[in-house]
């Protein structure tokens, strides 16, 4: 879609530099609007231009979900938080303000006032380094991954 940012990024590749995971059906970036004490906060979104939950395709299902646990486990370890959460709004009434399907993962700390605190847009120097901090562990990670679902196949007898 011709109007949409997340299309426009994922079109233009222009946003390369801030990305931490990609591979043929969903793309995850660094956000440019963060809370300053929850730095390492990705966004994961299809590359497809899906408007919201209610239009994801089941085929997508599990790149999706595969990535966004993959994200979530990478982003707790490269930041050190306590907890992560995964938000996805759908439509105007539960705070959609961007209309392409996209999850938050954002790193959570004890007694960090998150609801208290406001978005800031975050320098692209900041987003890099982040981006380099969180890349690291996300290969690591999808290593691991790879290793159980082998192990996990091999005790199904599957091949």
């Amino acid at each position: 879609m011709s109007d949409c940012i997340f299309c426009k990024i994922v079109a233009d590749r222009s946003e390369n530099n801030v990305t931490v995971y990609e591979d043929d059906y969903v793309i995850g970036l660094i956000s440019l609007h963060q809370k300053a004490e929850n730095l390492g906060h990705v966004l994961l979104l299809p590359k497809a231009h899906i408007e919201n939950l209610y239009g994801l395709p089941a085929t997508l299902d599990p790149p999706l979900m595969s990535a966004l646990r993959l994200l979530a486990h990478a982003t707790k370890k490269a930041f050190s938080s306590d907890g992560i959460q995964i938000r996805q709004n759908n439509e105007d009434a539960a705070g959609q303000d961007v209309f392409h399907l996209h999850f938050h993962i954002i790193p959570r700390f004890k007694g960090d006032a998150f609801d208290d605190r406001p978005y800031n847009k975050i320098p692209v120097d900041i987003r890099k380094s982040l981006a380099l901090q969180l890349r690291a562990v996300v290969s690591h990670e999808a290593e691991l991954q790879m290793e159980q679902m082998t192990k996990d196949n091999k005790q199904s007898g599957f091949s």
